[in-house]
């Protein structure tokens, strides 16, 4: 049997939400936001989609979410909520908006 480092362990599992926030907001990074969109993205529809009832609407209230999470990502606090908690918050308001 053959025990991996943890250094290697690390390469190999995904970036926390919180990290990959911090690279949108000092990078510019349309790859961390992409991940984003599909861990979360399936969760963030269906909360749209109970508020609103129409499937372009909480798709359109999903989108308005991440660009404002792409346009905001410098202002996200982890000690304030998770990066989930945050991307709800977005498309509520976005869907009662």
């Amino acid at each position: 049997m053959q025990v991996r480092s943890s250094a290697a362990a690390a390469r190999e599992s995904p970036p926390p939400d919180a990290l990959l926030v911090e690279r949108i907001a000092a990078l510019s990074d349309k790859t961390a936001l992409a991940e984003l969109d599909a861990r979360h993205g399936m969760t963030l529809y269906a909360i749209a989609y109970s508020l609103l009832f129409d499937p372009a609407e909480a798709d359109a209230a999903v989108a308005a979410a991440f660009h404002e999470a792409w346009r905001w990502a410098s202002s996200f606090d982890p000690c304030r909520k998770t990066v989930r908690q945050w991307l709800t918050d977005l498309t509520r308001r976005a869907a009662l908006g």
